[in-house]
């Protein structure tokens, strides 16, 4: 089964995207949340941008996404 996810946490997530080099300016290589098309925190560790984000927007889905500078290597 698959999760409905709501249009609003989709919206948001194309922000995130559409907007990623205005977001790389100010937090380069950083774990962004995203919540009615603002950042509503931001850090290096995921678990702890992803549980403030919660507690900030009360919402469980929000979009969460790392703003990468290109230098890194996998």
């Amino acid at each position: 089964m698959t999760k409905n996810i709501s249009k609003e946490f989709w919206d948001d997530q194309q922000w995130g995207f559409r907007h990623h080099a205005d977001l790389l300016q100010q937090f380069k290589d950083q774990w962004v949340a995203i919540s009615n098309k603002q950042v509503v925190c931001f850090g290096k560790h995921l678990e702890k941008v992803e549980e403030e984000a919660k507690k900030i927007t009360k919402k469980q889905e929000i979009p969460v996404m790392f703003v990468e500078c290109g230098a890194h290597l996998y």
